[in-house]
């Protein structure tokens, strides 16, 4: 029965039975909110139609009392400037005062008309004109204001798409503007009393903190870099010569593998052609999630049939990883820290049966 209206609530005081009689009044604060997004959604649309294509369909839509969603049938994003564009089209819709017409008619007489329907939607043979004149003209049983100077200010939040030809505009109005415009203007004065700036000179700042953040990152991977090769370079006094080959089998903590690699590289340049060595260890001695195996053959050593990605990717599977490389250099990671010793110790006997 088009004439039932069923209403939903929750009982905050008191006690409700069968046969009460309820007296139900509409809070006329959020109504006017909801009025003001609603007749909103029209203005979008009809903005949307005007700057991106006149052939732009409403896919759905949400009007609360703080924000407004429309989603529209479009092939590709909406440009920063047609937002802007938008904005201000609807804006200006806004403060030249347009006085809405609600009206009732046939849904043949509203086509007629050139009133826009929902796509999908099925109508009566009579419906409900909402005319923004000159500017929208929609079926719709929703409330809305009486003028568009009501609204107030329109503002885009964001866009973006939420399905094939999909996308999905979200913006506030009224109250709800005056709430967004609120709370960023709290933000950008706490930004500017910590960074001591004006307001114009914020971003300029947060650039320049950027920047210097960039700088200190580098030289301090640097300085990692810098140390890893101080270490390993020391390890040179644990060679273990073989025949007339030498290795060494370590466990370094607390370098990343781009330092290792680099490092690893540099020992065996400095220890020939017929040397190897191999490298594990955690990059962050506080995750027992995480370790790391870098390998560096000699160009003797990978020409004797040893290629230090299948060798060192053997010794991650310990460890409950795996990985790989080049013949002459290769990095593999693990899970299980635990197993890190054994999986050394195994590499070190590994590498002498190789290596006899």
């Amino acid at each position: 029965n088009k004439n039932v209206f069923v209403h939903s609530g929750c009982i905050k005081h008191g006690t409700l039975k069968i046969g009460d009689v309820v007296h139900s009044q509409v809070d006329n604060t959020f109504r006017r909110r909801a009025q003001v997004h609603h007749t909103s959604t029209h203005l979008l649309q009809a903005a949307l139609k005007e700057v991106i294509d006149a052939e732009i369909r409403q896919a759905g839509s949400l009007v609360d009392f703080n924000h407004l969603r429309f989603d529209f049938y479009c092939p590709r994003a909406i440009t920063p400037v047609e937002l802007n564009q938008i904005e201000e089209l609807i804006n200006c819709w806004i403060v030249e005062a347009h006085s809405l017409k609600v009206q009732e008619m046939t849904f043949v007489d509203a086509k007629d008309l050139g009133a826009v329907a929902m796509f999908g939607e099925k109508y009566g043979q009579f419906v409900r004109v909402v005319d923004v004149p000159g500017v929208s003209m929609e079926l719709c049983g929703g409330t809305h204001v009486a003028n568009t100077l009501e609204i107030g200010f329109f503002k885009v939040i964001s866009e973006s798409g939420i399905a094939a030809g999909i996308r999905r505009i979200e913006a506030v109005a009224g109250p709800a503007a005056l709430d967004y415009f609120k709370e960023r203007d709290f933000v950008v004065k706490q930004l500017g009393e910590h960074l001591k700036v004006q307001t114009p000179e914020i971003v300029d700042r947060v650039l320049a903190l950027q920047d210097e953040f960039k700088s200190t990152i580098k030289a301090l991977d640097k300085a990692h870099y810098d140390l890893a090769i101080q270490k390993v370079l020391t390890l040179s006094s644990k060679v273990i010569p073989i025949g007339s080959s030498q290795y060494v089998v370590e466990r370094l903590d607390g370098i990343d593998g781009v330092a290792l690699q680099g490092a690893v590289k540099e020992l065996v340049d400095q220890l020939g052609t017929n040397s190897a060595v191999i490298l594990g260890g955690m990059p962050d001695p506080n995750d027992q999630n995480k370790v790391i195996f870098v390998a560096a053959f000699g160009s003797e050593v990978v020409s004797s049939g040893l290629k230090a990605g299948e060798f060192v990717g053997s010794i991650a599977k310990l460890c409950g990883g795996g990985g790989g490389g080049r013949p002459n250099l290769a990095q593999a990671g693990g899970r299980d820290a635990k197993a890190l010793d054994a999986a050394l110790t195994f590499a070190y006997e590994q590498l002498t049966s190789a290596l006899s």
